[in-house]
């Protein structure tokens, strides 16, 4: 199931394709924007209560699918192709010549793009940006990133400045993030649960004998819990990584979301957090130790 951005977003490079293409096949047009013939068909039945204001039948667009082929007609104020404005565009462009800045990445096809950005945008970027890349451990960004590749463990001594603490852990890297440090995400042995280390805060590393999570770790640690939210707290299901979500159209725009939890401890925290928007919850576990935390 789309989320309600990922379907406004279809929509609005829909209706510009099917005006340039009459007569397009159902089925080809379903699977060039990677989504099914009956989802499809919903995004057409909503155009039928889409478009101007006054929502009299002329001002509406029309859209038909009888035999396989899709019509619509009465779309001309929202058949041209959506344009980035100077200040996305920029975005993207900064955003690109960052990414080529960073270390294992085709950079060439990064400037491609970045250069091709820049000529759609025209006169409106004229601002040049330097962007310097992230300074970081060589050495370090190596080890992780053959610990990642090598689904490896390592063990690391790591300063926590809210504590001014050294502590030693042992942890799994899973991915880099770039940031205003770089960053590894790893499930930490320690903490017994996903954490996220700033690179410029690891003093020393080394291999670990500790093989990454077992098939019996990953289970005991991580459940998938269902959920629900009232039309308040909707906009959480496009915010959480989520496996399946679920939109009702009773009137309130609740929600339902399937989702994978490793850490009971976050969840009850989440359920605090949120309480006022989460409507139902399937795991008695976390309820228990968010009532525990109410204490």
């Amino acid at each position: 199931m789309s989320s309600a951005r990922e379907r406004l977003t279809r929509l609005l490079s829909l209706v510009p394709y099917l005006d340039a293409h009459p007569g397009a096949d159902l089925a080809e047009t379903a699977a060039y924007f990677g989504i099914d013939s009956d989802t499809l068909i919903d995004d057409l039945q909503l155009l039928f209560v889409t478009g101007r204001p006054g929502h009299m039948p002329d001002d509406l667009i029309d859209a038909s699918w009888e035999g396989g082929q899709i019509f619509i007609s009465n779309a001309e104020e929202v058949s041209v192709p959506v344009r980035l404005s100077a200040e996305e565009a920029g975005i993207l462009v900064l955003a690109l010549d960052l990414l080529s800045s960073l270390p294992g990445l085709d950079s060439e096809a990064v400037a491609t793009a970045a250069q091709k950005l820049r000529l759609a945008a025209g006169e409106n970027l004229r601002t040049a940006v330097d962007v310097s890349p992230i300074d970081a451990d060589e050495e370090l960004l190596t080890a992780l990133n053959e610990a990642i590749d090598d689904e490896a463990a390592m063990t690391i001594d790591y300063y926590v400045g809210s504590r001014d603490e050294l502590t030693t852990r042992t942890i799994a890297p899973t991915r880099l993030v770039p940031g205003s440090d770089w960053y590894v995400d790893a499930w930490c042995y320690s903490a017994g649960g996903q954490r996220r280390f700033a690179l410029g805060r690891i003093r020393s590393w080394q291999p670990a004998n500790h093989p990454p999570l077992s098939v019996g770790e990953s289970t005991s640690r991580s459940r998938e819990v269902t959920l629900g939210l009232s039309a308040a707290g909707a906009w959480l299901a496009d915010e959480l990584e989520v496996i399946e979500r679920e939109y009702f159209d009773t009137g309130d725009t609740s929600v339902r979301v399937r989702l994978l939890v490793h850490s009971v401890d976050w969840l009850s925290r989440f359920l605090l957090c949120h309480a006022d928007v989460i409507t139902d919850i399937d795991d008695t576990e976390a309820v228990g130790a968010a009532l525990r935390r109410l204490g």
